[in-house]
C-alpha cells in the first residue's frame, strides 16, 4: 500500500514550528491562526503514528522522533531550493543575447519576416536588432554581430558569406501586363528607377545589349524603396534578388526578364573573433546562411568559413 504523503501546508507547518519552538510564532511567520498550526502538526503525528512535539504551555520542544523528522526535512528542502536555484541560473546561462547591427534594407525586407522562424530554431537566442547605414564599431560593448555589404575580407575580424548574390529586373505585375511580351531591346524606351550602385550598363551587357544610363526618373538610395516603388508600377528596378525573394514569392513583384549579373559585393556576417560568445554567434550565422538559401537549394558547406573547421 502506498503511503498518501503529507501536504505541503502541513510539512511548512511542522518544520516553522521547529524552528521557532513555538505554533504561535509559526502562525505569525506563516500568517495563520494558532488553530491551523495545530491541526496541521496533529494531522502529522496521527500520520505518522506518534507525537513529535512535547508541548510545555505556549513552547513545544521535539521529540526524539520529531528531531529526526525536522533534521530530515531541513536537508530535502535545502535540496529543493538548490536544485530550484541551479534550474534558474541554468535557464539563464541558456537564455543568451545577441546585439546586431543591420543595414536597414537587409532588415525590413529580409531578416525581420524570418525572426518567427528564427525564434523557432534558437529560441534560447534573444536578439536585439539595431540598424544603421554606418560601418558597426565592434570595439562597443553592446555590438556581437553586423551584417554588412561589403568586400571581404575584413582584416581583423571573423566572417562568413550570407550567399553569392545577383542583381535582377523586377516591376509589378500591372507594369509587366501593360508592356506585355516586353523583350531585352524594349528596355531601353520603358521608364527606369535608378540606384547609384547599380548601373543599367552592367545589366545590358549581362543581357547582351547596349544599354545607357536613364537621363531621367527617380533616383533611389535604398534597395528596398526601390523594389518599393517598382511594386506600386513606377517602373523596372535593378535590385538584389534576395531584397526581393518575398515580394516575388507573393506576386507583389514579377521577373520580367531572366538576364541578371552577380553581384559585385556581398552580405557578410561580421564579428570579433575575442568575442566570448563565439559559439552562439556561430548558430546564429548558419542559421542566417540556410536562411538565405534560395528555396530548394542544397546547404552549403562550413569547410573554411568558421574558424574551427579546415
Amino acid at each position: 500500500m502506498v503511503r498518501r504523503l503529507p501536504s505541503m501546508q502541513i510539512l511548512q507547518a511542522f518544520t516553522t514550528t521547529a524552528r521557532y519552538g513555538s505554533m504561535t510564532r509559526a502562525a505569525d511567520a506563516l500568517y495563520v491562526t494558532h488553530g491551523a498550526i495545530s491541526r496541521h502538526i496533529r494531522s502529522l503525528e496521527d500520520q505518522l503514528g506518534c507525537e513529535l512535539f512535547q508541548r510545555a504551555g505556549r513552547q513545544v520542544e521535539l521529540t526524539p522522533a520529531g528531531r529526526q523528522l525536522a533534521d530530515g526535512l531541513e536537508s530535502a528542502l535545502r535540496a529543493v531550493e538548490a536544485s530550484l536555484t541551479d534550474a534558474a541560473e541554468r535557464r539563464k546561462r541558456d537564455r543568451s543575447s545577441l546585439n546586431v547591427n543591420v543595414s536597414p534594407e537587409l532588415a525590413g525586407a529580409w531578416l525581420v519576416p524570418r525572426l518567427s522562424q528564427l525564434r523557432a530554431a534558437l529560441p534560447e537566442l534573444d536578439l536585439s536588432i539595431a540598424t544603421t547605414t554606418d560601418d558597426p564599431d565592434f570595439e562597443r560593448a553592446d555590438l556581437d554581430v553586423g551584417l554588412r555589404y561589403a568586400a571581404a575580407p575584413f582584416t581583423g575580424y571573423q566572417c562568413a558569406k550570407l550567399l553569392d548574390d545577383e542583381i535582377v529586373v523586377v516591376c509589378s505585375p500591372e507594369f509587366a501586363q501593360r508592356h506585355s511580351g516586353m523583350r531585352i531591346d524594349d528596355v531601353a524606351r520603358l521608364p527606369r528607377l535608378r540606384h547609384a550602385r547599380f548601373r543599367w550598363s552592367q545589366w545590358g551587357a549581362a543581357a547582351g545589349v547596349e544599354l545607357d544610363e536613364p537621363e531621367d526618373g527617380i533616383v533611389f538610395d535604398n534597395r528596398a524603396l526601390m523594389a518599393e516603388a517598382a511594386a506600386s508600377g513606377l517602373g523596372l528596378a535593378l535590385t538584389r534578388a534576395l531584397l526581393v525573394r518575398d515580394a516575388l514569392a507573393a506576386g507583389r513583384l514579377v521577373r520580367p526578364l531572366a538576364a541578371c549579373f552577380p553581384a559585385s559585393v556581398n552580405c557578410y556576417i561580421v564579428w570579433r573573433g575575442d568575442n566570448p560568445k563565439q559559439e552562439l554567434i556561430r548558430r546564429f550565422a548558419r542559421w542566417l546562411r540556410n536562411a538565405a538559401l534560395p528555396p530548394g537549394a542544397p546547404l552549403p558547406s562550413e569547410r573554411g568559413v568558421f574558424p574551427d573547421q579546415a
